[in-house]
Parts: C-alpha cells; structure tokens; sequence
C-alpha cells in the first residue's frame, strides 16, 4: 500500500503581505511555481497517490488549484479544512477523525512553509 501525504498548509501568510492578501501563502510561486506543488511533485515521486492539504485560511482559493493538479498527476487530494486553527499536531488528528488516516499506515507529514529536495522514497 502506498504512503499518504498530509500537507500543512494553514496560516494567514502575514510575513508575505501583501501577496497573501489575493492568493494562500501555499501557492505563492517558489522557483516559478507555487510551493505547494513542489511539495505535492516531491510526494509523487516517492509514489504517494492520496494527499491530503490541512487547510484553515483560504479554502475557496485553493479548489481550483487542487482539480488541476489532482487530474494532471492522477492523485486524489483531500481538503480538511479545520473551523479554527489547530496548530501542527491538530491536523493530524482532524484528518484522522475524519476518516483520512488510518492508524496502521504510514504516512508523510510536511510543512508547506519549508522548501526541502529530500529523497522521500527512500525513507
């Protein structure tokens, strides 16, 4: 079985004002493209199908962005969108409680505020 992603994307984007004010911070671009799919390619190259995005600011921006990246890399992407911000672990256990995690698979968690080229395939 292959290993989910959660994805933390939450936040407010303050420190990148004025940016954030008409996009999330997630797809601010990075390198020319958005950070968020850095992250969501990485994933996909360690053969992860399912991703979910841990959302709390911003949702209705993030659909359109999430069709066309879950269609062009044949994925499913979940949004848990969380009614108050939950902090790191919170997410997790709200992605949990929803279904979207199971307790016996493995799964990778990344922040979508730190840029990284890990090899994730081979953990």
């Amino acid at each position: 079985m292959a290993p989910k992603g959660l994805i933390l994307v939450g936040g407010l984007g303050t420190q990148l004002r004025p940016l954030t004010l008409s996009r999330a911070k997630a797809l601010i671009d990075f390198g020319n493209k958005p950070l968020l799919l850095h992250l969501i390619e990485s994933l996909v190259r360690a053969g992860v199908t399912e991703i979910i995005l841990a959302i709390n600011y911003r949702t209705e921006i993030m659909k359109p962005f999430v069709e066309q990246y879950q269609d062009q890399y044949g994925i499913t992407i979940h949004c848990s969108e969380e009614e108050e911000p939950l902090g790191t672990a919170g997410p997790i256990a709200l992605a949990k409680s929803r279904g979207l995690l199971d307790d016996h698979e493995p799964f990778f968690v990344m922040n979508c505020d730190i840029a990284c080229d890990f090899n994730l395939r081979a953990l």
